[in-house]
């Protein structure tokens, strides 16, 4: 019997990992991460996350609940980041990040001073073992709509060996009912967002909060380098966006690149957002012992886009990775993960486009 550690928000996934693995017979009890406070946007005041909300589900469910302080160290790594990323032209995944150093980096620490053995999370993804190559793989959760192995690319052997997905198999609406059936009512929650820590999604007034020097008006050029108007602060744009540009143009005009360093945001038509080839830095392998130079994948440049065939080749401190066709929209900053069927493979962030 493992003694096991569940990553506990208090939504349905959370619960139910919980509920599951000690109905399994597991040792179960649960930890939440204290990373950050919000603000109410009209009056200021710090709210803090409803941690007594989810000691009930704990009590409810029976099993003892731990709260750590991680606010110093989400701020360091996570945020620290994120506002790195957009002042440097790029739009980053704050949520690939935490959950390396997160969610299965400190919790999982955390988790063993304890005396788990292993951690568990709410994510629908599937970790197994490969005897052969005696490596952990990754792969996608049993239901595709709800799959979330494009968070978890930068997972290394160890986390992998020491993580449980319980909801592999599961698809949601499934869950919802199992909990009905227990009598474990939640609180009504929105599903996750993409950024956790921003209260509104108001992202702009964040990086505004954070470094008001840099937020400074700039001009918006075609790709010859023509004016055609101003923008309000480039970290507030992001490739292919079409809206809030402030433009009167005979065509629709879209951001096409960023430059921080002239402080300038390029516009240009849709066709010239298509690309086939991209850099990638930061590269992780889940099971680095099965790559072999060149090879054919699947691959997604963001998590709500299907994968796309390509073919991958290495390079200096990173891999190239070219399209079968053309993508829209490749974004620096952004995760580009790799496929191979269910299997995930790896993956790494976008550094710029290759134009051929």
């Amino acid at each position: 019997m493992n003694k096991i550690a569940v990553a506990m928000s208090g939504g349905v996934d959370s619960t139910y990992a919980a509920l599951k693995l000690k109905e399994q017979g597991h040792k179960v009890f649960c930890i939440t991460l204290q990373m950050f406070c919000k603000q109410h946007p009209a009056t200021g005041e710090l709210i803090l996350d409803p941690f007594d909300d989810v000691k009930r589900i704990c009590d409810q469910i029976g099993i003892p609940h731990i709260l750590i302080n991680a606010e110093q160290f989400f701020e360091s790594t996570v945020i620290k980041n994120f506002c790195n990323e957009y002042f440097a032209g790029r739009t980053p995944n704050p949520c690939v990040l935490c959950n390396k150093e997160i969610k299965f980096g400190l919790l999982l620490e955390e988790a063993m001073v304890h005396g788990a053995t292993h951690i568990a999370t709410g994510h629908y993804a599937q970790v197994e073992f490969n005897t052969k190559n005696e490596q952990y793989l990754l792969k996608r959760g049993k239901d595709r709509k709800k799959d979330q192995s494009y968070f978890l690319w930068r997972l290394n052997q160890y986390q992998l060996a020491h993580t449980l997905f319980p909801l592999a198999d599961e698809r949601k609406t499934d869950i919802q009912q199992e909990l009905e059936t227990h009598h474990i009512h939640l609180k009504q929650k929105p599903e996750s967002q993409e950024i956790c820590f921003i209260p509104n999604d108001e992202y702009n007034t964040f990086l505004k909060e954070r470094a008001p020097e840099r937020i400074q008006q700039g001009k918006i050029v075609n790709t010859k380098g023509e004016v055609l108007g101003t923008h309000k602060a480039y970290p507030f744009y992001t490739i292919g966006q079409r809206k809030g540009l402030g433009i009167s143009a005979e065509h629709p005009l879209y951001v096409l690149e960023i430059k921080p360093e002239s402080n300038k945001i390029v516009v240009g038509k849709k066709k010239e957002l298509y690309h086939k080839k991209l850099f990638s830095r930061e590269v992780n392998w889940i099971a680095e012992n099965t790559i072999s130079f060149p090879f054919r994948a699947q691959a997604k440049i963001r998590y709500n886009t299907k994968e796309k065939s390509c073919l991958v080749t290495q390079a200096d401190e990173g891999i190239i990775i070219e399209f079968d066709e053309p993508q829209m929209s490749i974004t620096p900053g952004q995760s580009v993960v790799l496929y191979d069927g269910e299997l995930v493979l790896g993956g790494g962030i976008i550094e710029r486009v290759v134009k051929i």
